[in-house]
């Protein structure tokens, strides 16, 4: 078997500090798009009557994921 390669003192946990900083910024962004999006379905679901329906079938999801995902990421009771 070939034996690891040897690392400073510390180098692990900096390298999972920093690991563990990447993927916090990366849950941050991704949960900031999520909210931009959704509060923007939620804007163009009363664009019309159907829109809703209509906006589920671009998405290719149901009706009901459309509300479900303004509830949970728009922070608002969604509007019908």
């Amino acid at each position: 078997m070939t034996p690891r390669h040897s690392r400073p003192d510390g180098a692990e946990q900096n390298l999972e500090a920093a690991v563990r900083e990447a993927k916090e910024a990366r849950d941050k962004a991704i949960a900031d798009a999520d909210k931009t999006f959704w509060t923007r379905i939620a804007e163009l679901k009363g664009s019309y009557r159907g829109a809703q329906t209509d906006i589920a079938g671009f998405l290719g999801v149901t009706r009901d994921a459309i509300l479900k995902g303004i509830k949970k990421h728009a922070g608002d009771k969604p509007t019908s």
